[in-house]
């Protein structure tokens, strides 16, 4: 029988939800003050930033939430298979 921790993601989900909301605002606000040729670059490069972000985050969750060494330990065998096959 393990002991087992809960995980505490609340912070987070907030964070996550924060950035996904707040940023395309944030975007419309700055692009507002730029000249009409620059505000639909600025628009479709930090949309890309802020889904490139969010990802980045979430796949480093996910690795958090396996364990690093488990994930490691998985990557290590699959190579060690691949060699000895």
């Amino acid at each position: 029988m393990s002991v087992s921790t809960p995980v505490r993601t609340d912070w987070f989900t907030r964070a996550v939800a924060a950035v996904a909301i707040l940023g395309p605002i944030l975007l419309v606000v700055i692009s507002a003050a730029l000249p009409e040729g620059a505000r639909g670059h600025l628009i479709v490069d930090g949309h890309v930033f802020i889904v490139t972000t969010l990802a980045t985050a979430l796949i480093l969750r996910l690795v958090y939430a396996l364990g690093f060494s488990h994930a490691r330990r998985r990557l290590a065998s699959s190579q060690n298979r691949a060699l000895s096959a």
